[in-house]
């Protein structure tokens, strides 16, 4: 399930049931994404790139030696966010964990986090796995 789907489930109040999709959801890593970890805290995402194929596209990339990655850095937030992806901590467990780690407040936590997995999904490197009904 796409992170946007649950986001707009999340933010749509028609039904009881549906506010608590994104709580529930588990956030899981790329595992074809390297990491690097900084001694400041950082992290550098190194994301594989689609690859040409064989026509004059392919031809051209080789060529011009274009990158096979692309490079995110990852700020200490973010870096602790993308550690708890692990498909083990959900939405609303990693939001706790902001919250008690930052000093923020729900509604700062919730709407950061949000705003981070979205980015990280559209880049794909994460998805996420909706979590199970209590």
């Amino acid at each position: 399930m796409g992170l946007v789907r649950v986001a707009r489930q999340f933010f749509d109040r028609s039904g009881p049931s549906e506010p608590d999709a994104l709580k529930r959801a588990k956030p899981l890593r790329n595992p074809d994404v390297l990491q690097d970890l900084a001694d400041d805290g950082t992290v550098m995402l190194m994301a594989p790139l689609a690859q040409q194929g064989n026509g004059l596209a392919g031809f051209l990339a080789r060529w011009m030696k274009a990158p096979d990655h692309k490079k995110f850095e990852l700020e200490p937030v973010g870096a602790f966010v993308w550690n708890l992806c692990d498909g083990r901590h959900t939405f609303e467990g990693i939001s706790k964990r902001l919250r008690e780690e930052f000093k923020m407040n729900r509604i700062e936590a919730d709407a950061a986090l949000l705003a981070f997995l979205q980015m990280l999904s559209q880049r794909k490197l994460i998805s996420l796995a909706p979590g199970k009904k209590s």
